[in-house]
């Protein structure tokens, strides 16, 4: 695979080299100023950002770390323009691992199959086209973690397609899982706590990989042997997300969905 060469600034080289010796030899990372009190990227600063471009921006559901785990919400944006085939990711700041970036790649091939559009020689970008992306933080000074794997890649997918079709991600609608070959999605983890995370941030729709609208939790239970001492065990407990929405009263409808075209019927306009 050949590795595209760089129109960035200097100071983005010794970035660049890095994801060059971590294997990531397709991607420019692409570090933009954050907002005031933590960097991290605003709401206005994304819809500015995407102001009269052919875009469009997703939530993107994640787990922080934590010694208890907790879904948060980013939220991504990508945007297409003519160019030379290049791909490139933003950085808010170190929200993106080059798992991820990964992902990203597998998004466009599986986005432009859909959309009818070629790929460039070496068959990781557009030909003929940039495609930049951006991921904003959920705007709290947290960890995320899940961002550092592929389950985002559903997301960005329908991210790539909309912003190539000039289409819209419905307003309410969310989704997880991996993107595989020939647009499948695949299982993720920490779908309980996305769909709490999802549900707290008023998004309706969630759409979930086939087989995960049911998951299993794990309760941590206390028992105090001696005074002073504790045993600590984790019960297992299989939840329906859908029964568990109504019962907590969230306006929440998990679906399972099997590829990225039943995925964007349901999540594009």
């Amino acid at each position: 695979m050949g590795r595209k060469r760089s129109r960035y600034p200097l100071e983005l080289v010794g970035v660049f080299l890095l994801g060059v010796l971590c294997g990531a030899l397709s991607y420019h990372l692409l570090s933009l100023p954050g907002s005031e009190g933590g960097g991290v990227f605003s709401q206005t600063m994304l819809e500015r950002w995407l102001e009269n471009a052919r875009g469009a921006s997703v939530p993107v559901l994640a787990v922080s770390s934590g010694e208890e785990p907790v879904g948060v919400v980013c939220t991504l944006a990508c945007k297409v323009q003519p160019g030379e085939g290049y791909v490139y990711v933003s950085v808010d700041p170190m929200l993106v691992g080059f798992d991820f970036q990964d992902s990203d790649r597998r998004a466009v091939e599986v986005a432009a199959s859909l959309a009818g559009y070629p790929l460039d020689e070496d068959g990781v970008g557009l030909k003929g086209y940039d495609v930049f992306f951006l991921v904003a933080g959920p705007g709290e000074k947290i960890t995320v973690e899940a961002i550092d794997g592929p389950s985002a890649g559903a997301a960005t997918t329908l991210a790539v397609l909309a912003s190539l079709e000039n289409r819209r991600i419905r307003e309410g609608y969310a989704i997880t899982g991996t993107v595989e070959e020939g647009g499948r999605i695949g299982q993720v983890g920490g779908v309980f706590y996305k769909a709490q995370a999802a549900a707290e941030r008023g998004i309706t729709h969630l759409l979930v990989p086939k087989g995960q609208s049911v998951v299993t939790t794990y309760e941590r239970v206390v028992r105090e042997l001696l005074p002073g001492f504790q045993w600590v065990t984790y019960r297992p407990r299989t939840v329906d997300l859908n029964d568990y929405a109504r019962e907590k009263g969230w306006n929440l409808e998990v679906r399972e969905v099997s590829t990225v075209e039943e995925a964007a019927s349901l999540m594009l306009e």
